[in-house]
């Protein structure tokens, strides 16, 4: 039977998904030596509102106590502070969450119940052991697609070894590379998770995956070197959830444009997976100073996002071709504001041919442009990214050809810091594709946050919005650790 290539185009903006092409918040991923790092590593800076001017230091009172003899001094030296083995283990995550979908012909209800846990040792300044792992449980009632789903996995769970500026992380590791929020476009050998599609934050739309790290620093410069031996494609949900990328109720494929043709095979094709190999590696080379940061990033790995191939029966296969990636982003922080910019170039982009529906692989040229900052003091933070996405062949394709938009993120906070407000949002410029994801929470009862959300999509064919313009979503959340 003739194959036929379907593509999976997720590039394409929304601020809650990051991309395979445009793959798609900002944290340094150098510990120092003596802490124990975060489950999650980033190469971004950790956000934080520009420092107020300290009031002058008042003059002391006198007092009798200034007239006393000062104590005696000690002969004897203090004694040295050792290391002290370290032992942590608990529930770094857990979120109950329960969902009305007023819209959707699948289900009226969705709700997530995500939890995880784990242990951390470090017996020695030098070596480091972690183990960890998740269960997520979804469940969706009330309309044509039913359904209930349990997943376990790992998280991370590595060994870890460091010696001066060298560190080594051998194992399950969560890695994201570039600076952008949520769409970062040097973020190449990361594991997508799309259980939940947009409406986690881009740390939680990420999973643990084998990973062999090198990271090394020459002062101000760091090398970080990856290779992923074992490919694992991106965490899907399963094809009746109302977050799958294919759906069989419309009949429509994520990123591509709509069809009789398209729907009938949807509808009669069964579902596998093609994930055997390794999954390449990359380098990424960063530096810290005047007049700014900067980093350059050389990639061959596999998109973690799918590329659906029909066989025979019929059936949809989803593959994981090959990217070779090249980009180069820079940071400044000036007058209270942090610029932020990628630009990346993307070869072998499988894209799908209209006259033959079969795949044709062309290049695509990235960039993001980003501005954070905090108006009014620390209690309001806004951020603001244009996104530019263009394939570059002059081929007719089912894919769009480009995107150019504009998404961020807009939170305060209120009442003694014990309610926080947040807005996230991303629109197209050149296509109609919207979503809009307002969220109220309570944050005084630590750390526990209690919150109330709503996620509201909207557009044309063959983008996110428009995809899933009947899966707007309100929900009502607890999230907390342990």
């Amino acid at each position: 039977m003739k194959k036929l290539l379907l593509t999976l185009s997720l590039s394409l903006a929304l601020p809650g998904l990051a991309l395979a092409q445009l793959p798609p918040p900002s944290t340094t991923a150098q510990d120092a030596a003596d802490d124990l790092p975060p489950p999650r590593t980033t190469t971004r800076k950790p956000r934080v509102a520009q420092p107020e001017a300290a009031p002058a230091a008042a003059t002391p009172q006198a007092s009798a106590a200034d007239d006393l003899p000062p104590p005696t001094a000690r002969s004897r030296k203090p004694a040295a502070r050792g290391f002290q083995p370290a032992l942590k283990f608990g529930i770094d995550d857990l979120l109950v969450e329960a969902g009305a979908l007023p819209d959707a012909p699948e289900a009226e209800s969705y709700s997530t119940l995500r939890a995880s846990a784990y242990v951390l040792w470090q017996p020695s300044r030098s070596w480091e052991f972690r183990a960890g792992a998740r269960l997520d449980g979804m469940t969706q009632a009330g309309g044509l697609a039913g359904h209930d789903e349990m997943l376990a996995d790992y998280t991370d769970t590595y060994v870890r070894y460091r010696d001066g500026n060298t560190r080594l992380t051998l194992g399950a590791q969560t890695i994201i590379w570039g600076r952008a929020d949520e769409i970062p476009l040097a973020d190449r050998v990361s594991r997508a998770d799309l259980t939940r599609f947009s409406l986690d934050d881009l740390a939680d739309r990420r999973r643990a995956q084998l990973a062999a790290r090198w990271e090394q620093s020459f002062g101000d410069t760091k090398l970080d070197a990856v290779w992923l031996p074992l490919f694992r494609g991106a965490q899907l949900p399963d094809i009746a959830s109302v977050w799958s990328p294919i759906n069989r109720t419309t009949g429509q494929v994520l990123g591509i444009a709509p069809s009789p043709t398209i729907a009938a095979l949807v509808g009669a094709a069964s579902i596998a997976e093609d994930e055997h190999g390794s999954g390449g590696g990359g380098v990424r080379l960063t530096k810290t100073g005047e007049p700014f940061d900067f980093g350059v990033t050389l990639a061959r790995t596999r998109q973690s996002l799918p590329y659906y191939q029909i066989g025979a029966g019929p059936s949809l296969t989803a593959i994981h071709p090959y990217n070779t990636f090249v980009g180069a982003d820079m940071e400044r922080v000036s007058s209270g504001l942090t610029w932020r910019m990628e630009a990346g170039y993307t070869d072998d982009v499988p894209v799908t041919l209209a006259a033959t529906t079969a795949m044709h692989k062309t290049h695509s040229l990235d960039w993001i442009g980003a501005l954070e900052f905090f108006p009014g003091g620390k209690d309001t933070r806004i951020n603001l990214q244009l996104v530019a996405h263009a394939l570059q062949t002059d081929r007719s394709i089912l894919e769009l050809k480009e995107y150019y938009g504009a998404n961020g993120e807009i939170e305060t906070t209120f009442g003694q810091g014990r309610w926080k407000a947040g807005m996230r949002f991303s629109t197209g410029f050149n296509v109609n594709d919207v979503y809009l994801g307002p969220k109220l929470s309570y944050v005084g009862w630590e750390p526990h946050e209690l919150y109330v959300a709503a996620h509201y999509f909207d557009g044309e064919s063959r983008t996110l919005g428009g995809f899933h313009q009947d899966h707007s979503l309100i929900t009502l959340g607890l999230r907390t650790r342990f």
